[in-house]
């Protein structure tokens, strides 16, 4: 059941209702990040907060879509990306009330809420396991991704602490850029056409 907005004004007798504003980088186009958005905008109205969301097109574009927030006058905002990411927050956002979700920035001061990506390919690494999957296939995000070093620490771990030896794994990075998410076809084609997979 959606909440009656105009009950709720009337209720909070001539008070600004609180609103939250998201900067979103490629989440709302993303599948599995607009998770992370609709998370959002459900805890707001769960809290009584209005929510509005402005896109951002490119790093090129976060000035202008910072400068569209703020005319809106929001009281918090939350700044978020698909895939973790590092961002220059845009000069216009420093002093407001803003956290960063699924990003980090240079400044410490920042509050950041990211996953845990260790933990958790450590623990679907031990699913795999306990499946009885002995020979994977990784084909990593680019090294310079900065998930990419915690996702493969956490499935190394796991795979050494269930007394695995690494050299049974074949493990690739991908180049950067989506263009190149296809290139996992060339590792499995040949194996999967011959039927002599090792993965």
């Amino acid at each position: 059941m959606f909440p009656d907005l105009s009950a709720r004004k009337m209720r909070a007798q001539g008070r600004k209702p609180s609103t939250l504003a998201v900067l979103a980088q490629d989440t709302a186009t993303t599948p599995f990040s607009v998770d992370i958005l609709l998370a959002i905008e459900q805890t707001a109205s769960e809290f009584g907060w209005n929510s509005f969301l402005i896109n951002i097109f490119s790093e090129d574009d976060a000035a202008r879509a910072a400068r569209q927030l703020l005319a809106h006058r929001p009281d918090g905002i939350i700044y978020t990306t698909m895939g973790l990411r590092h961002i220059t927050l845009p000069e216009s956002l420093y002093g407001e009330n803003i956290v960063l979700a699924n990003c980090v920035a240079d400044d410490p001061a920042l509050p950041s809420y990211i996953p845990d990506d260790y933990t958790a390919q450590y623990e679907s690494t031990q699913h795999l396991l306990a499946a009885g999957y002995r020979q994977p296939l990784c084909f990593w995000l680019p090294e310079s991704a900065l998930a990419t070093g915690y996702r493969r620490q956490g499935f190394e771990q796991a795979w050494r602490d269930a007394g695995r030896d690494l050299a049974e794994v074949k493990q690739f990075h991908m180049a950067t850029g989506d263009d190149h998410y296809t290139d996992l076809a060339s590792f499995t084609q040949c194996p999967l056409q011959t039927g002599q997979t090792r993965f």
